[in-house]
């Protein structure tokens, strides 16, 4: 098991470099589907357990359209 602030430190670097906003940004149900696999998959090669995730972040398709709804506030 990894420390809540080891997780959270993981995976703001992989939504910096992996949450995109190109123009016109797709949270689609699909596409959040996408994001969770390649997130949890990411982790995974880091040691970093699907339990881990949902511990510091809760639903991880929940937390992803989040970061998607604060990268869309930030753009307007």
């Amino acid at each position: 098991m990894r420390h809540n602030r080891d997780v959270e430190t993981f995976v703001k670097a992989w939504v910096e470099r992996n949450l995109r906003d190109e123009g016109g940004l797709s949270n689609t149900p699909a596409e959040i589907d996408r994001l969770a696999a390649d997130l949890t998959g990411a982790a995974r090669a880091e040691g970093i357990s699907g339990g881990d995730l949902n511990r510091a972040l809760g639903d991880i398709d929940d937390y992803l359209t989040e970061q998607y709804r604060q990268i869309s506030a930030a753009r307007s």
